[in-house]
């Protein structure tokens, strides 16, 4: 028998602050709102998904029911809701309280909407420094997702990154 696969599904869906209205309601006629209604119909398909704080604020004005179906998918442990900093900074570049409260602003407005536990976050743009790893920890955030490109630059084999941290 072949050993066990752990595969762990993570969509993000981002739009920017000051994107057209009529852009992200196209995108949500052809991409989120499908996506949620193939969840709805297949309870056996799991995943993880960030959404982005100007996203968020714009499924709450435009169509907040989207948000409810989300939230009892949620509850039902379909899906976990991943944070990340509120409008997608990169966070290399911004001090230690700004990147603490980007993602304190995310992770509070996530754990408000979805009545759950915000324990994960994406990085925007794929931006990783070494020096973000406390400020994370301190915003209360327990895991992050990275890009194996870096590593790879960095000079690490697929041996040493195939595997969890």
């Amino acid at each position: 028998m072949s050993p066990a696969v752990r595969f762990v599904f993570v969509l993000h869906d981002h739009q920017p602050v000051g994107n057209f209205d009529g852009v992200i309601e196209q995108a949500y006629r052809d991409s989120y709102l499908p996506l949620l209604e193939l969840l709805e119909r297949h309870a056996g398909i799991r995943l993880a998904l960030h959404t982005s704080g100007p996203l968020a604020e714009w499924f709450d004005r435009h169509h907040p029911d989207y948000l409810d179906r989300v939230a009892a998918l949620v509850a039902e442990r379909q899906i976990e809701i991943v944070g990340g900093a509120f409008y997608e900074p990169v966070l290399a570049m911004l001090p230690a309280r700004d990147r603490i409260g980007q993602i304190r602003l995310s992770t509070e407005w996530l754990e408000r909407r979805f009545k759950t536990k915000v324990t994960g976050m994406w990085v925007a743009e794929r931006v990783w420094d070494p020096g973000m790893t406390s400020d994370i920890a301190a915003a209360g955030i327990e895991w992050t997702i990275l890009d194996d490109s870096h590593f790879k630059a960095a000079g690490l084999t697929d041996d040493q990154l195939d595997r969890h941290w």
